[in-house]
């Protein structure tokens, strides 16, 4: 069995000394505060609220589902502009190595833009350290809740951060690539927490408030009145008494019985539908997803159809992931490249992989380009993972275009044969 040959196989020296993996944003309650809710909120509870955390996960899959590739443009000596993309080399481990084959030695690309993106959206900034020579060439994420950016004396940026085991340190600004949300200075960012947290704790105190009727078996709480003097514990006995009756999703609709002690008792009944219980918790739901800027439709809230979200995406990648995008894609060029190659290199996501489930409307728009002469048969057949074939690397044009002012050929007349 494969399981028996992995445990005679040869192993390998295990270390003198292993350390637990440390998860600095993964604690419940890092960056917690209070509502006014009474609920307590941080970037992990929060997550906790079920639109919250689509919100979060859709925005950070698809971004992360998007390659992140770099290109270089360059200009030909008959005047014509060539852009081509750069291939990752892993023996220098060059930047678009990093970006689409291995950021560092423990992360793939997907796992390491989802993971920005969580921070960028939980806390507001998101960090990606490259460490200088001779250091081997690799991207790292710092922990937001643990850096701090500082200036010195002539205004240099600073990221003063504490590791693991510790350890404070200070590294300069141009190691740093930085992405940030809801900035105020330029320099540090504000999380959707900043805004949404007496939204979200409004929702989870909802939410706590059905978990707590439903405990009760849907029962209404009651005004008990008994023939005695009680002290504390003897009301509490009654309080218990009743609750051990009603408590739990069994018990609902089971009889009640008291001593002749009750004289008195009258249920206290909480009417959901004067309050709008439901319909608050659904326009809950449509404000955090406003603050998250998320469309509604992807919460399987209102009317949809095929047609219509299909324009919603675009859409949604119009507002929601290009305004991510973009600014990363405009910081990985000022950050990941030297100042030679800012001129002629650049950063670019792929944003039509997001738009790749909809095959009829990718293939118009191929045909489009293809026979417009924008773009190359084989250009095509590569988007969709097919073999080129060798007239394909051509461009080609319907015949029945001209140039713009140009003389219109004369016709041959097939009469005379001129």
């Amino acid at each position: 069995m494969i399981v028996t040959g992995a445990l005679t196989s040869s192993k390998a020296a295990p270390p003198a000394k292993v350390e637990p993996i440390p998860d600095q944003g993964g604690s419940l309650y890092a960056g917690r505060g209070q509502t006014r809710a009474q609920q307590v909120i941080s970037p992990e509870l929060a997550k906790r609220v079920a639109t919250y955390f689509r919100c979060l996960n859709t925005i950070s899959n698809d971004i992360a589902n998007m390659p992140l590739q770099q290109f270089q443009r360059a200009r030909l000596n008959n005047g014509l502009r060539l852009t081509h993309q750069i291939p990752p080399d892993p023996n220098v481990r060059n930047i678009s190595y990093l970006i689409e084959v291995s950021p560092n030695r423990w992360m793939i690309p997907f796992v390491f833009k989802k993971t920005v993106i969580m921070w960028l959206l939980s806390w507001g900034n998101a960090l990606i350290w490259q460490p200088p020579p001779p250091a081997l060439r690799e991207l790292f994420i710092l922990p937001t809740n643990v850096t701090t950016p500082k200036f010195d004396p002539s205004g240099n940026l600073w990221y003063e951060v504490r590791f693991p085991n510790g350890e404070k340190r200070f590294i300069p600004s141009v190691e740093v690539t930085p992405v940030m949300i809801n900035s105020t200075n330029g320099i540090w960012g504000r999380s959707v927490l900043e805004y949404a947290r007496e939204t979200i704790g409004l929702r989870m105190g909802m939410s706590a408030t059905q978990s707590s009727v439903q405990g009760q078996g849907l029962n209404p709480a009651a005004y008990i009145q008994v023939d005695s003097i009680l002290d504390k514990k003897g009301r509490d006995n009654y309080r218990e008494a009743y609750s051990d009756g009603i408590s739990g999703s069994d018990n609902a609709g089971t009889l009640i019985v008291f001593d002749k002690k009750v004289t008195k008792f009258e249920p206290i009944t909480m009417q959901f539908r004067d309050a709008q219980f439901l319909e608050s918790m659904q326009s809950t739901d449509l404000e955090i997803a406003n603050f998250c800027n998320f469309p509604a439709y992807k919460l399987n809230m209102g009317k949809q159809s095929y047609q219509s979200n299909e324009q919603q995406d675009l859409d949604y990648l119009k507002s929601t992931l290009d305004p991510h995008l973009v600014q990363w894609e405009q910081t990985a060029r000022l950050h990941w490249l030297s100042e030679a190659d800012q001129q002629s290199n650049y950063f670019k996501f792929i944003r039509e992989s997001i738009l790749r489930t909809n095959a009829k409307s990718r293939a118009e728009l191929h045909e489009i380009q293809i026979r417009s002469g924008t773009m190359q048969p084989n250009e095509s057949r590569e988007i969709e993972d097919r073999d080129g074939y060798e007239e394909g690397g051509k461009f080609y044009m319907t015949k029945n275009y001209g140039p713009v002012g140009g003389e219109p050929k004369p016709v041959q007349d097939s009469k005379s044969g001129e």
